[in-house]
């Protein structure tokens, strides 16, 4: 597996109130020969205190987790969790069993099996297969979740060849037998669900979509054993619907729902409060082929933000939302990865902000965003007693930039230019300096005018710097 250092795509965001903050994305590869990747998502395996990541890959039949190896810079450890798991479409990972690990749920969409592997937490993790249901046709997704809050994770799953939602009942017993219960097998190219209280009563609600029937529905929990539900149907115009996620938009103390289509873009519908819940849809973006959105606080300003993947045109974006009042979307691109699909959100790098998954079918690749949260141009990773004095001049400059930096004690610095397409153009440091005073001169002279930006990390701080060349 080899690693890509260079930003593929920076994003600059000035915002214009006093919560701002500015959003860098740095593109890394973490693997370019994992085929037909589908499904992605982010846990800690081996339980070591970092967030690993996780893939199912469609046309590989495998599902492999990556392992988080933290430096100077982050590296990734490739193993197989199944490699012949043919049609492997989705992934995510779970306790299922409450022993402290993190298991694997697969599903296999010609296969039409869902699984489950059980960590063994070895080191290296070792995996035991379990299968939930072998005849569950054109499995498309599955997720845990304690749908009837007895204390065990039960699964959630998606068939789309037999419009199926399904639930299936953890016994709490190890290994688990699991009891099938149909949710609604008449959603017609059924795709994704997700688990949440809709209504407010105590209970788990459903919130679905279907391809075929272009809707978006939920189904509330009216109780008893087994659970009934009672179909509601929230939008049924939502050209191909593809993903569900349930979230409070607006932060209002009531979940909503997030929805993606091919063909309608994605939208958001608020849930007002009542008991028989009336859903006004909102419009984020009517962009072409989008699949898979995460509604997610990206900058840390306390409203909720929108990251997507659109697999026909490949790429990855986020609508920052400008205004929580008036839920104002900017489209920001991040990057172009053929066949965009699965996408995911966690902490990779322990900084406390959301970095970014992403695979790539068509790329046959697996990428990660990091998240390089920028405040008014400085950010401390931490409360630095030992800030160091950093000056540059000339600004704007035509030739050279000099860096003076005074390091108030021994520590590992990079400083890194990128141009405004978030190339890297240089590294001129990479290493360890002693305490003291450091003068490093970037020769820009052989760049053409334009906007560019040195990156300085120290060990508990990091800079970025703006510069502008005249000539």
């Amino acid at each position: 597996m080899k690693r890509i250092l260079t930003i593929t795509a920076l994003l600059l965001i000035m915002f214009n109130n006093s919560r701002a903050q500015e959003v860098f994305f740095l593109s890394h590869l973490v693997d370019d020969n994992f085929d037909g990747a589908t499904g992605i998502f982010i846990a800690d395996i081996n339980n070591d205190g970092y967030k690993d990541i996780i893939s199912s890959a469609l046309d590989a039949g495998a599902i492999a987790w990556w392992e988080n190896q933290p430096g100077d810079s982050i590296s990734w450890q490739k193993h197989f969790v199944d490699s012949n798991f043919p049609n492997a479409i989705y992934c995510s990972a779970y306790d299922v069993d409450n022993d402290g690990n993190k298991d694997i749920l697969g599903a296999a969409y010609y296969s039409n099996v869902i699984a489950w592997w059980h960590n063994d937490g070895e080191n290296p993790v070792q995996w035991t297969k379990q299968v939930i249901d072998s005849n569950f046709t054109h499995a498309h997704e599955i997720m845990a979740f304690d749908v009837d809050l007895d204390n065990d994770m039960d699964i959630l799953a998606v068939a789309a060849g037999a419009n199926t939602i399904a639930w299936f009942e953890n016994d709490g017993n190890y290994p688990v037998q699991w009891t099938k219960h149909i949710v609604d097998n008449d959603f017609a190219g059924a795709r994704s669900v997700d688990a949440g209280d809709l209504d407010g009563d105590g209970d788990i609600d459903l919130a679905g979509a279907a391809l075929d029937d272009n809707e978006i529905a939920w189904w509330r929990n009216d109780g008893g054993t087994p659970i009934v539900w009672t179909k509601v149907s929230v939008h049924t115009n939502f050209m191909y619907a593809h993903k569900v996620q349930i979230v409070d938009v607006d932060l209002d103390g009531y979940p909503d729902i997030l929805g993606t289509a091919y063909s309608s873009g994605i939208s958001w519908w608020e849930n007002d409060g009542n008991d028989s819940i009336n859903w006004e849809k909102h419009i984020i973006s009517q962009h072409y082929s989008l699949v898979i959105a995460w509604a997610l606080d990206l900058n840390l300003d306390t409203d909720m933000d929108v990251v997507g993947t659109a697999q026909g045109s490949g790429f990855i974006a986020f609508w920052e939302n400008k205004n929580l009042n008036s839920l104002d979307w900017d489209f920001n691109y991040l990057e172009a990865l053929a066949g965009a699909w699965p996408l995911y959100y966690g902490d990779l790098d322990n900084d406390g902000d959301f970095d970014l998954v992403c695979g790539g079918r068509d790329a046959n690749e697996i990428r990660w965003y990091e998240n390089d949260l920028v405040t008014s141009i400085e950010t401390p990773l931490s409360i630095a007693t030992n800030k160091p004095e950093i000056q540059y001049y000339p600004s704007p400059f035509d030739h050279d930039v000099t860096f003076s930096m005074l390091i108030k004690k021994n520590q590992f610095v990079q400083v890194r230019i990128y141009d405004i397409t978030g190339q890297k153009i240089n590294t001129l440091v990479s290493g360890h300096l002693q305490k003291g005073e450091h003068q490093i001169v970037w020769h820009g002279n052989n760049c053409n005018p334009g906007i560019y930006f040195a990156q300085i990390l120290f060990e508990d701080y990091k800079k970025t710097i703006k510069l502008i060349k005249i000539k």
